[in-house]
């Protein structure tokens, strides 16, 4: 059996840049229709942010505490350059970030550290 959740409200739809009001309906865990329809509700449904680069050992929390915060806010993933934490720690830091990072439903993509060890420049 599938699960089935139906959303109403404004609809953000940033491709044609407009907002209408209309159902989202979602099958399985994907977005199976969005339908125009006058709605009652004043919540806005939008795609999620993805921060395109970040340091999250910068922020001084651990990832899945950074994450609780960032949603709130609209962001769902980020791109991370593990850099420091790869300074400091070396390659076991990057892998408790990774680890962490796995723990909540935000999708953290962390790529190979720009600059290990760290540059004179």
């Amino acid at each position: 059996m599938s699960e089935t959740s139906t959303f109403s409200g404004n609809i953000v739809d940033v491709v044609a840049k407009r907002i209408f009001k209309g159902r989202i309906e979602i099958k399985e865990g994907k977005i199976s229709s969005i339908v125009e329809a006058d709605v009652e509700g004043i919540d806005y449904i939008m795609p999620g942010f993805v921060d395109s680069h970040i340091h999250i050992e910068s922020s001084m929390l651990i990832p899945s505490e950074f994450a609780r915060l960032a949603v709130v806010h609209g962001t769902v993933a980020t791109v991370s350059d593990p850099h420091e934490i790869a300074n400091v720690v070396g390659i076991d830091g990057v892998k408790y970030m990774i680890r962490n990072g796995n723990k909540v439903p935000f999708k953290f993509n962390f790529g190979a550290p720009s600059c290990v060890p760290a540059t004179a420049f």
